[in-house]
């Protein structure tokens, strides 16, 4: 699964009989002209065959008339397939920032480095609703709530495409999670995607919504998701892909996600799939079209309307060589990541340090072994001599006034050394190494066993000679010359489970132990092992979902590794008491292909945590994850500061914040529960549910907490600051169809601060319903200022679906609007009243 996209082709002969500008051009590449004219012209110039070649991705007919071809490229945080590009912060901690204009910003360095790579097609944003909080590909994304995805979306959006770039925003629909997300076995025989099972008020009022609202923002392409949608696959459902066509008159185009997502390729061309794949015809021929008898020119009319007006058809060829990032790119890289961080506590004023710590241990992956990217087609290379380690960031600015101390304490969500071959013996004693047996089917379909010993628990690939599925079984024992605690990690490629002395550790499913680009991605369990003693070590190994040929890094296999914890943990114990304050960085890794088993932290990092706060009150962690983690330490220390994956400028953002030189302002796009059962997921934490109900409808992440009358460790919106503020409503009157809301905001304790306004709805009536976000504005306030700012909430803010216009519709009744600074907090309540589409003002 080498995912490469073709360059443009250098042909720029123009052809074609068509009305011509007065230098001599046609008229489709007159730029005065509107996009929907310059569309029409280049339409009247094709012939039958050159549109049918076209969606059969044969773009030669553009080129022969002087339109570039679409050319591809990852990612939605920086360009993961071209050398010297902005390792960007993931798209959750941009969304972190609850700030828009961030997102245009953010999407303007994109379309920058894009062009740069002489490409014109960005594959991004992820519009892929956080519902399941282990989700692999969470972070790519803007959190749980639709109307902060679509904010943040719609802005990306217009970044990318103002500065001649075609955005494809991905995944449509409901693709949410990555178990299953291409079916299970091998690919010769892969099994169905996951079924997503979604009622309709959800589908609309939930995960649609983003869409809907990028398509209204002129957004030029979506992608089709992997998953089936209720039994259907999304790209060969003709009643979904209709519904940004009709229900929103969009006049964009839809391509599938890269291999899987088309079962079927003549019924998705029936559906109105638009192009077949990226970078090929994935089957799609010419005979097909024609037989189908459905006319392409409105694929046609689509793709060149996309093309033109977001104005990659006219974006001059890169003539420049070299790095693709520039100063003021990763200076936007570092200001995305600072305000992008969310202070989630801070008991008494552990932050930001002050005159009075002369001494800071840093424990934990500090360097090039934090995480900086995620992994998958949204990773991005890293350029390591451009990348700030957390510990040179601090190291940098705490210069010679305060001594930083450096202790390893844990390697953090890493693969581990192998487990040597000495301490190994076969299950029998019989001789050293492990034993391992292979099941699988000859070319007969004759059942096979396969037994031979291996020197490690290690294996990658089919045995020589196995053909077909195939499952393997490794058994040994382990007789650790220390006994104590030990972890142990297992890089998979497929679906594994590791039982110790006949209980399961671990296990989980991974398509590759890395995923194109990015970290690699281990299960990771602590087990206590005695000493001198043998232990029965057994790991089942299947194909699962495995990618193969896997030049996605390496073939189809497991790894077992090891490492006792004591004398690190040890040692990092004794730097940190001798130490003002400490700082522990924690990590989880999280990306394409993978979901994570559980919302702990991998390994040994909590153990590791108490450790250090158990000998240091001012411990600060710093959580470098891809989402909600728990917190079973979090009574004990001084503060927790969420990085994220921040991309190249991690050290410099978090010195910032941590010395105070800029105040924390972030807030949290996604809940983060006291127990991982508290929202939904799949299933099963099994390895391969066939289809997954989407039970809670549209009550995702902090609504359903709500619903269920559940606390979470930190709400969806929390946030702290250095500086403390308080809002006043002064006001609240009606436009139209819309409210505006003025408020005065006030600093009070005499330090900067970020105050995040956010504004939730429920009808009145509905007294079980919760509340859910409509409205939001980011304040920065210098120390003691008073603001006067406006929040208009939309009239979209009215709307539910209705069953019977199979739309959404705006609802009728007495609503309750809430100015809040979390979706915990009782705020600020306001009163309205919708009927027959004229709204009033009950009272505030």
């Amino acid at each position: 699964m080498h995912r490469e996209f073709p360059m443009p082709r250098d042909d720029t002969t123009v052809h074609g009989s068509t009305e011509r500008c007065a230098d001599g051009r046609p008229s489709w590449l007159d730029k005065s002209l509107s996009a929907e004219d310059r569309v029409a012209a280049i339409m009247e110039d094709l012939e039958f065959d050159e549109l049918v070649s076209i969606v059969c991705h044969n773009f030669t007919p553009f080129l022969e008339r002087g339109v570039p071809t679409p050319s591809y490229t990852d990612g939605p945080c920086g360009l993961r397939d071209v050398e010297g590009g902005t390792a960007l912060p993931v798209g959750i901690a941009l969304a972190a920032t609850f700030d828009p204009a961030e997102a245009y910003d953010y999407g303007r360095v994109l379309a920058a480095e894009v062009k740069h790579a002489d490409r014109n097609c960005l594959l991004g944003p992820s519009l892929d609703i956080a519902r399941d909080p282990s989700g692999g590909r969470l972070p790519e994304g803007f959190g749980e709530a639709p109307e902060l995805v679509a904010c943040i979306g719609e802005a990306y959006v217009h970044g990318v495409q103002d500065n001649g770039v075609l955005v494809m925003v991905k995944h449509f629909v409901a693709n949410n999670f990555e178990t299953r997300r291409t079916g299970w076995g091998p690919l010769s025989e892969r099994s169905d995607s996951v079924d997503v099972r979604l009622e309709k008020a959800a589908l609309w009022e939930t995960y649609l919504w983003p869409f809907h609202r990028v398509a209204q923002a002129g957004a030029g392409a979506f992608m089709g998701s992997y998953n089936r949608l209720n039994g259907r696959y999304t790209c060969e459902s003709g009643d979904l892909l209709d519904i940004p066509r009709i229900r929103w008159n969009w006049p964009g185009f839809f391509m599938p996600d890269y291999i899987f997502a088309v079962r079927d390729v003549e019924s998705a061309w029936r559906a109105g799939l638009d192009l077949p794949g990226l970078g090929g015809d994935f089957g799609r021929t010419a005979e097909m079209v024609r037989r189908s008898g459905i006319d392409p020119a409105a694929s046609v009319r689509r793709i060149a309307q996309a093309m033109i007006a977001s104005g990659a058809a006219d974006s001059v060829r890169a003539t420049s060589s070299g790095c693709a990032s520039t100063t003021s790119h990763r200076g936007l890289a570092r200001r995305v990541a600072t305000r992008g961080a969310v202070l989630l506590k801070n008991a008494g004023g552990s932050l930001p340090l002050d005159g009075t710590v002369g001494s800071i241990a840093v424990v934990g992956p500090s360097g090039l072994d934090a995480l900086y990217v995620m992994g998958g087609s949204a990773s991005v290379p890293l350029e390591e001599d451009r990348v700030v380690t957390p510990l040179a960031g601090l190291q940098a600015r705490a210069a010679e006034r305060v001594r930083v101390a450096v202790a390893q304490g844990s390697l953090g969500d890493a693969p581990l050394p192998d487990v040597p071959a000495e301490v190994l013996t076969t299950p029998d004693r019989g001789s050293a190494g492990v034993e391992l047996v292979v099941s699988y089917e000859d070319e007969q379909g004759v059942e096979r066993e396969r037994r031979e010993i291996l020197p490690t628990m290690s294996l990658v690939g089919a045995p020589e000679g196995v053909t077909g599925p195939w499952t393997a079984r490794l058994r040994t024992m382990l007789t650790a010359e220390e006994g104590g605690e030990y972890r142990l990690s297992l890089l998979v490629a497929g679906h594994a489970e590791l039982a110790v002395n006949g209980t399961i550790i671990m296990a989980g499913a991974r398509e590759a132990i890395r995923f194109l680009g990015g970290p690699l991605l281990p299960l990771q369990a602590v087990v206590d092992l005695p000493a001198g003693q043998a232990t029965l070590l057994e790991l089942t190994y299947e194909l699962g979902p495995a990618v193969e040929p896997a030049e996605v890094d390496p073939a189809p296999g497991v790894r077992l590794g090891w490492q006792h914890i004591a004398a690190l943990h040890e040692e990092a114990a004794a730097v940190a008491a001798g130490c003002d304050a400490a700082i522990v960085i924690v990590n989880a890794a999280s990306g394409e292909g993978m979901d994570r088993t559980g919302l702990g932290l991998p390994g040994d990092q909590d153990v590791l945590v108490e450790r250090i706060a158990a000998v240091n009150p001012r411990t600060i962690v710093v959580l470098n994850t891809p989402g909600a983690v728990l917190m079973p330490w979090i009574d004990k220390v001084g503060a927790v500061l969420e990085m994220w994956y921040p991309g190249e400028q991690f050290g410099h953002a978090l010195a910032d914040i941590v010395f105070g030189d800029v105040a924390p302002g972030g807030r949290l796009p996604v809940t983060f529960p006291v127990a991982t059962s508290d929202l939904p997921g799949r299933s099963d934490t099994g390895s391969s549910p066939e289809a997954v109900a989407y039970d809670e409808g549209t009550l995702v992440g902090y609504r359903n907490l709500a619903a269920a009358d559940k606390p979470a460790l930190f709400p969806f919106g929390h946030g702290l600051s250095y500086g403390v503020h308080e809002s006043e409503l002064i006001g609240a009157h009606v436009e139209g169809t819309s409210v505006r809301l003025r408020l005065r905001v006030s600093e009070t304790s005499g330090r900067p601060a970020d105050a995040t306004i956010q504004v939730y709805v429920r009808p009145e009536a509905w007294d079980t319903e919760p509340r859910r976000l409509v409205a939001f504005r980011r304040v920065p306030l210098a120390p003691h200022e008073r603001a006067e700012v406006t929040v208009v909430v939309e009239s979209h803010a009215w709307l539910s679906y209705d069953d019977g216009a199979d739309d959404l519709v705006p609802r009728d009744g007495t609503f309750e609007l809430t100015v809040a600074d979390d979706a915990e907090d009782p705020g600020i309540a306001i009163s309205m009243h919708r009927a027959d589409g004229a709204l009033s003002v009950l009272h505030h």
